[in-house]
Order: structure tokens, then C-alpha cells, then sequence
């Protein structure tokens, strides 16, 4: 076992490095240019009136997604950046257009997925169904990529609505929810300095009505609850609600909204993920990134994790991966970073009746990574599909046969290097 650990470590190191052919499934799948990789959220509210809703549109530019060119000391990338909000059928409701440029006077920082550049937009609509339509161009290579959200805003017409929750950061301007408050994008956040803080809207009849926010853990185990009753005269409503620091614990956490009026209820939720260095972004629940750890660990490691109490898992989770650090001296673990983006690419590709982790494609995808050539066979006569992966740097290959039709793809000879 211990032999097949270091063989395991030498090969995710390798794949680190680079130093590996391109997968069948990636050129199934093309991969994104830099410049279609800003982000573009969306987000409503009710503000102003109960007859229309707000949507606030927000576009971040991450420097690494434009070519800088060197002008005397600094480095500059100009862009054009187009945001438009169009009906379902694509009339177009509102359109804006920004050209501007990003000046830098260090290299690194043109590289970096931080520091950004945010666009924002907002429009006042009735209900109906939307998408909005972002478009980035380089204005130095003439490279563009486009980004696209539907929203689904029909329930709006009714005369009760509660949208959800949306979490605030800190930055300073003014990004619609006062002076130096913006939304979060991807539900996750590393600032807990001051807690939480998440802005609730919504309408109902004018008259009183009771909001309750519960904050749970991944367990169901509530945090912290508040209770807001009020009356409501113009038949909106706006609040802000904070989740206290000392009640956050954890990387995970629901938030769970419930507006009651009379004989009416409707409830809403959101999960947010609590970003911590060196930890994954892919990792919202310590339990199982434990779990899906077990073809890298020894019998000793996994008789620890069915020992260990709840409170200290993520003590565990950490010195586990510090062993498997392959720059102990940096922040980032770059093989806990491969390994769960691994995890998460068999989760979407290969589940099947068990998570895509669980099951004989995903173990293998997650211990030696994409495969170098995918061949695909199909037995009419007993309705069987086989698929055979090739790994030419390692000399080997697997074969899997679904032999119902459902997808469930197993081993024809079981991998002797985990025992399940």
C-alpha cells in the first residue's frame, strides 16, 4: 500500500507539471478561452414598487482574462464590454457598453484571477421570463467570448414574492445595496471578520407580516435565528440581516428564509460556502471531502477518520493534506487543488445510482487522472457498451462494461490498487 501511494503521489505531481497528453473527454469538451472566463451574476430584488422588480447585472473582468501590453513603465489591456437584458424570444430591453482600459505597473498582477475589474447595470422589469447577454472583447488582440443567465421571474405577478437571499461584501462604491456593500458572486466568501450580511426583499399585502432567517450547518443544527415582524404600508419589503462571527462555524452554510402572512408562506434558501486558505474551493463539507479521500489513504489515515469526533474533522482534513503537500512552504496545495477538481469532474460525468466519485470510472479518473485515448464499443446483440481508457505514460489500461444501459460502467478486472 505504501508502494502505491507513492506511486499515486508521482503521478498526480506529474499531471501538476503538465507533463501529460490531452484526454479524450477534454477534446469532447472544449476548453473556455481566458477571455470567456469573466463572470457575470444576476441578481433581483424589490425596492421601489410591488408592480416591477429590480435586476442588478454584474460583470467582473479578472486581469488574467486580457493581453497586457507594456507602454513605457506599465502594462495596459483595453477591452470593450457590452451588457444586455433581453426578453425570452430576444428583444432587447436595455443595453450599456463600456471601453476602458486596465493599467498595471507590476507583470504578476496581469496574470492574477484577483484583482478584477467590476461592470454593473441594473433595470427595473415586470415578471416574465429574461436572460441577460454579456459580451468581453480585447481591443488589443481582437479576441471576445460571451456569457449567458436565464432568469425565470414569472411568479412575480403574484402578491406574494420573497427572492433569495443574497449575501454582501465589502468594496468601496456604490454597487446598489449602499455605500460600500456588493453582492457576492458563487455564493462564497473569505471576509467573516464582521460576520455576515445578507439583504432580504420581497412584496406583500400592505399590512403585517413575519420574516424568520435561519443559519444551519451542513448537520441541519441551526446557528442562529431571527424573527423580524412588521407592517408593511406600500406592500414591499427590505431587510438586512446579519449572521453573527462567533455563531459561524464550519465551511458550509445554509441560510433558510420563510415570509408568513396570513394563511400564506413561501420559503427560500442558499447555501454559502466559507472560503479558507489553503483549502479548496471545491470543498464545502469536511465529512465527505474526508470520504472522497479514501483511495490516497492508508488503512492507519482511514481507521482516523472513522475515530474521529465531528468538531475536529477539519484538524484532521488539514494534517492529512499536509502530508500530501507538495510545496509546503505556499499557501495553495496544488495536489489537494488537482485531486478535488478530479472529484468534482467525476461527480458531473460519471454518477450513476452513487455519486460519480463512488463509482469505477470516477475511482480511476480521480487516482490517475484523464485518460490519454477512450475507446468506445457497442454490443448490439446483448446491449452492451464497453469503454476501454488508455494510459500510454503509464503503460496501462481499464476496461468498463455497462452492462444494463443505465450508465453503470464497472471494471471488467477489479483495480488491485484500492480495495474498496
Amino acid at each position: 500500500m505504501r508502494k502505491f501511494n507513492t506511486i499515486l503521489f508521482i503521478c498526480l505531481f506529474i499531471i501538476l507539471n503538465g507533463n501529460i497528453a490531452l484526454a479524450q473527454q477534454q477534446r469532447q469538451q472544449i476548453p473556455k478561452k481566458n477571455i470567456e472566463k469573466f463572470s457575470l451574476s444576476a441578481f433581483t430584488r424589490t425596492a421601489n414598487s410591488r408592480d416591477s422588480l429590480e435586476v442588478l447585472i454584474y460583470m467582473r473582468i479578472p486581469n488574467f482574462t486580457l493581453q497586457f501590453v507594456k507602454i513605457d513603465t506599465n502594462f495596459i489591456a483595453r477591452y470593450e464590454a457590452v451588457i444586455a437584458l433581453q426578453t425570452k424570444k430576444g428583444k432587447q430591453i436595455g443595453r450599456e457598453v463600456w471601453q476602458d482600459s486596465i493599467i498595471v505597473n507590476d507583470y504578476n498582477i496581469t496574470n492574477s484571477a484577483v484583482r478584477n475589474k467590476t461592470l454593473m447595470i441594473s433595470f427595473a422589469i415586470p415578471s416574465g421570463k429574461y436572460k441577460v447577454v454579456a459580451s468581453l472583447m480585447d481591443l488589443d488582440t481582437k479576441n471576445s467570448g460571451e456569457n449567458t443567465i436565464k432568469l425565470n421571474l414569472s411568479d412575480y405577478n403574484k402578491n406574494h414574492y420573497l427572492h433569495v437571499p443574497i449575501l454582501l461584501d465589502k468594496a468601496k462604491g456604490d454597487w446598489g445595496f449602499g455605500k460600500d456593500l456588493i453582492p457576492v458572486v458563487q455564493n462564497n466568501t473569505f471576509n467573516i471578520d464582521d460576520g455576515l450580511t445578507f439583504y432580504l426583499s420581497g412584496k406583500v399585502l400592505p399590512d403585517k407580516y413575519t420574516f424568520n432567517t435561519q443559519f444551519l450547518n451542513k448537520t441541519g443544527k441551526i446557528l442562529f435565528e431571527k424573527t423580524i415582524t412588521d407592517t408593511s404600508k406600500t406592500g414591499i419589503f427590505e431587510h438586512i440581516v446579519n449572521l453573527p462571527k462567533e455563531h459561524i462555524e464550519g465551511i458550509g452554510i445554509k441560510v433558510k428564509t420563510e415570509l408568513v402572512q396570513g394563511a400564506y408562506s413561501v420559503e427560500k434558501t442558499k447555501d454559502i460556502v466559507i472560503r479558507k486558505l489553503g483549502i479548496s474551493h471545491l470543498i464545502s463539507n469536511f465529512d465527505e471531502a474526508l470520504q472522497q479521500m479514501r483511495y490516497i489513504l492508508n488503512s492507519k489515515e482511514r481507521a482516523e477518520i472513522k475515530k474521529v469526533q465531528s468538531k475536529k474533522r477539519e484538524e484532521l482534513f488539514k494534517k492529512l493534506w499536509k502530508r500530501r503537500d507538495p510545496t509546503p512552504d505556499t499557501v495553495v496545495n496544488e495536489l489537494m487543488n488537482e485531486y478535488y477538481k478530479r472529484v468534482a469532474y467525476a461527480n458531473i460525468h460519471f454518477d450513476s445510482f452513487i455519486d460519480g466519485w463512488q463509482t469505477d470510472r470516477g475511482m480511476i479518473y480521480i487516482i490517475f487522472g484523464p485518460p490519454d485515448d477512450i475507446e468506445h464499443t457497442v454490443l448490439s446483440q446483448i446491449q452492451n457498451t464497453t469503454e476501454i481508457w488508455y494510459y500510454y505514460r503509464i503503460q496501462e489500461s481499464f476496461t468498463f462494461i455497462d452492462r444494463d444501459g443505465f450508465g453503470n460502467y464497472q471494471l471488467v478486472t477489479p483495480f488491485l490498487g484500492y480495495r474498496r
